[in-house]
């Protein structure tokens, strides 16, 4: 007589044992008991030793990453493979707050900005806080971290003087990057543009939406903050530049207004622009640009912030105390040149005199 299975048998033949550890139901299944029996033993075993942190980052991946904005994924993907490639076979029990400390600190020796840093202690503290969550390991060694002081602070500065005058006489070749220049909107913001965003009777722009791409295709989603939907006024020059146009129809199009642009069809425009105004910046630092002249104009930051649809104010003193620390080194080289000249020429005349 055949003995009976230890385990329930599922209709497609095989054994099933389901097990509850650590507060999840765990599923155990092989051709025999034996097999299941040894699974349960591999696991109790893995459990006891803890899995490699390659194995739980790829699961935390897979859960986390396709609930991420694209230009979020854009930065935790490669923050992720140069934690696995650091981690990937080590035990997630066996990773300390001392391991996890000169990782960082060697990764912020390549010259890499705070933020550059920051972020892949975040995505490291994430995949191994999805292991606390997990009950696999009891704390998270990225916690008592932090970035090494003295990081610079990565600044994009704002296109040369003789880049802004070449955009403002070539608003005739195509109008985005004038409009970013007079606007200080996002490159997608720019582009989820409309006609009926456009508001000719207080000469305002509202800015209600973004555009991203996956590969070539376009996408919209709501701006970077809630601070990004906002409305900008329209200034002199850009209002004798807009084009009239009518419905909800994109600016920026490919198919005149139904879609916003594709990406090959923008980098070929933005090609195509470089070539013949010989500009050498790209958009987001036309954007800069805008942020540079509300300075220059002594605009209040929290107005500035407004306009330019930053999270926090902070944000926007801190670029205004960046181009004031420049102005203030301009200064100060022009003043030894100066100095460094009249020293010349008083030491020319004590030698003649002499």
């Amino acid at each position: 007589m055949p003995r009976k299975p230890k385990y329930y048998v599922r209709p497609d033949g095989l054994h099933e044992a389901i097990r509850t550890i650590s507060g999840k139901r765990v599923a155990f299944r092989g051709k025999t008991d034996a097999d299941v029996e040894r699974k349960m033993i591999e696991h109790r075993e893995r459990l006891t030793k803890g899995r490699p942190f390659r194995e739980v980052a790829d699961e935390w991946k897979g859960i986390h990453f396709p609930t991420l904005a694209p230009n979020t994924l854009k930065g935790y993907k490669p923050a992720l493979e140069r934690a696995v490639k650091e981690f990937g076979e080590t035990s997630v029990r066996e990773i300390r707050a001392p391991d996890v400390k000169r990782f960082i600190n060697e990764f912020a020796r390549g010259g890499r900005a705070l933020k550059t840093v920051s972020n892949q202690l975040l995505v490291l503290s994430l995949a191994l806080g999805y292991a606390v969550s997990e009950g696999e390991i009891d704390y998270n060694p990225c916690v008592s971290i932090s970035p090494p002081k003295g990081l610079q602070k990565g600044h994009r500065d704002a296109g040369s003087p003789d880049d802004e005058e070449r955009v403002k006489k070539s608003a005739g070749v195509w109008l985005f990057p004038y409009l970013i220049l007079y606007t200080g909107l996002r490159k997608g913001e720019a582009l989820a543009l409309t006609y009926d965003d456009i508001d000719r009777d207080n000469k305002e722009i509202r800015v209600t939406k973004s555009v991203y791409h996956i590969g070539d295709k376009p996408y919209i989603k709501k701006p970077k903050t809630e601070a990004g939907v906002r409305t900008v006024p329209i200034f002199d020059p850009l209002w004798r530049e807009l084009p009239v146009g009518k419905g909800s129809k994109y600016i920026f199009s490919d198919d005149g207004g139904t879609t916003p642009i594709s990406n090959r069809r923008y980098q070929t425009l933005w090609g195509r622009y470089v070539r013949e105004t010989g500009i050498t910046c790209t958009a987001h630092q036309l954007r800069h640009s805008f942020a540079t002249m509300l300075f220059e104009l002594d605009v209040d930051p929290k107005i500035a912030q407004e306009l330019l649809g930053h999270s926090t104010e902070a944000m926007t003193r801190e670029i205004y105390t960046h181009l004031r620390q420049q102005k203030l080194d301009a200064a100060t080289k022009n003043i030894n040149k100066r100095l460094a000249k009249k020293e010349h020429g008083s030491t020319q005349k004590r030698h003649k005199k002499a």
